[in-house]
């Protein structure tokens, strides 16, 4: 997760520090160990994490930066919480960018990879326990890892960043409920890329957000938790009752 040099002596420069920090805390965040709503303060990123109170403080302001995280005036950081509209934005958004992966060409060496990566998941697709959608994962996010690296850098980050959104709300959603998302979409997808066929990346790819829609929407409803204000309904009706008090003015 480092991605600074080491310093002459030996130990981390206090750059790479500080992007260690912001890289744990970002995984945290991704894989819900900071629970969605919740306020961090400098000293919990301290003793949850390891850190000194420089690096908590660059990794707390960096999820703030992202969009991660909001600051809460002498309470620390606020994470976003998952609600229905953030989980509609991050799909429609996907809807958008994500069929740009079927225009991507990629390099002999990732084409090998590719095969290599799709030999591996054909033999893990029969299993259902626990250790192989693991291993599957493992296997799809270097498959996508390939896909990102084969485009536009810009498209790219903004790709990764709702990657990372529906990763988090994936997590959220899977919590201890037992039912894991499998991703179905992985045998066709890469048979597409190794074939190069435009039409059936982006099915595969238009796919995978569908089938993600039916499986959030699927724990939604088997959630027991109250909506909270800014649930979405709050600001819904919020919104209403502004615009006819308006109209009535």
């Amino acid at each position: 997760m480092m991605r600074s040099d080491l310093s002459e002596g030996g130990l981390p420069s206090p750059d790479a520090k500080s992007r260690f920090a912001e890289d744990r805390m970002l995984a945290a965040t991704i894989w819900c160990e900071i629970a969605p709503g919740d306020v961090i303060t400098e000293a919990d990123a301290m003793e949850r994490f390891g850190l000194s109170r420089a690096a908590a403080r660059a990794g707390l302001m960096r999820l703030g930066f992202d969009g991660w995280a909001s600051p809460k005036a002498r309470m620390g950081w606020e994470v976003l919480p998952i609600t229905g509209q953030l989980i509609g934005d991050v799909l429609s958004a996907r809807r958008i960018v994500e069929p740009g992966l079927a225009q991507v060409r990629l390099s002999d060496a990732a084409l090998t990879e590719m095969e290599r990566i799709h030999a591996i998941l054909k033999a893990l697709s029969q299993a259902a326990d626990v250790n192989a959608v693991s291993a599957i994962r493992h296997h799809v996010d270097q498959v996508d890892g390939l896909l990102l690296g084969a485009i536009n850098p810009f498209t790219a980050r903004h790709l990764r960043k709702l990657w990372h959104h529906s990763a988090r709300i994936t997590h959220f959603l899977e919590g201890d409920s037992g039912t894991l998302f499998r991703r179905d979409d992985v045998s066709d997808l890469v048979a597409a890329v190794l074939q190069g066929d435009v039409a059936g990346i982006k099915a595969a790819r238009l796919a995978l957000i569908d089938a993600q829609e039916r499986y959030f929407l699927h724990q939604l409803l088997r959630n027991d938790a109250p909506l909270m204000p800014g649930s979405g309904l709050t600001a819904r009706n919020t919104q209403e009752t502004a615009a006819s008090n308006r109209r009535t003015q």
